[in-house]
C-alpha cells in the first residue's frame, strides 16, 4: 500500500508508545511507538499517476511561481511518499496499513494510492491459471513488451515466482540471439 502527503516530509504516529512508571523514578516502555515517515518524491520512487492523482485532490496553498511571476512551479518538492512494503515486520505492517486507511478520510494531509502505474499485459494477466511459459510465449506473439511485463508482475502483479523466472529467461535468451546475430 502507497500512501501520498502533499507535506515534504509528512510524518503520521501510528500507535503511541505505552510505558509503565517504576518506583525508583526510571520508566519501562511497555509497548514500542509506530511511526509512519514519509519520503520525499524526490528521495522515493513516485509514479506519474500518483502525482495525477495529487494535483487533482491537493490544493497546494502558497505555489511557488517561476520567474515570469505567473506560472506556477512543479509541485513534485511538495509530495513525499510511504510504501508500507519499507515496513519489515509483516505484523507491524498490518497495523500501518489498518491506521492509515482509517485516517486517510480523516483529512486532506494524505491519500491511498490505489492505481496501478504500469497495466497488466492483458485484462486476465492477475487471474490466469495458464503455465508461466505459455502466458510469456502469448507476450511475445503479440509483440508486448516483456520488461513492463516483468517490472508489472514483480511490483504490482501476483507476484508470482514462476511468471517472473519465465520472463527473466525469456528476456536473458532474446538478449543472446540479439548480440549473436
Amino acid at each position: 500500500m502507497r500512501a501520498i502527503s502533499q507535506y515534504g516530509e509528512y510524518g503520521i504516529q501510528i500507535r503511541p508508545q505505552a510505558q509503565k512508571g517504576m518506583g525508583d523514578g526510571s520508566i519501562q516502555v511497555t509497548t514500542e511507538p509506530i511511526y509512519a515517515k514519509f519520503k520525499p518524491a524526490s528521495d522515493a520512487a513516485i509514479y506519474e499517476v500518483e502525482i495525477e492523482r495529487a494535483m487533482k485532490t491537493f490544493s497546494f496553498r502558497g505555489r511557488y511561481q517561476h520567474i515570469d511571476e505567473a506560472t506556477p512551479a512543479d509541485v513534485l518538492y511538495r509530495l513525499s511518499v510511504f510504501d508500507t512494503e519499507w515496513v519489515e515486520d509483516l505484523e507491524t505492517r498490518g497495523i500501518v496499513e489498518a491506521k492509515l486507511l482509517e485516517l486517510e478520510g480523516l483529512n486532506d494531509d494524505f491519500f491511498i494510492a490505489t492505481e496501478k502505474p504500469l497495466d497488466a499485459p492483458y485484462p486476465s494477466w492477475d487471474t490466469s491459471d495458464e503455465p508461466a511459459f505459455e502466458m510469456v510465449a502469448g507476450l511475445v506473439k503479440m509483440g508486448f513488451d516483456l520488461n513492463s511485463a516483468l517490472s508489472y508482475e514483480r511490483v504490482f502483479g501476483p507476484g508470482r515466482e514462476a511468471v517472473i523466472e519465465a520472463l527473466e529467461e525469456t528476456l536473458k535468451d532474446q538478449q543472446v540471439e540479439e548480440v549473436v546475430a
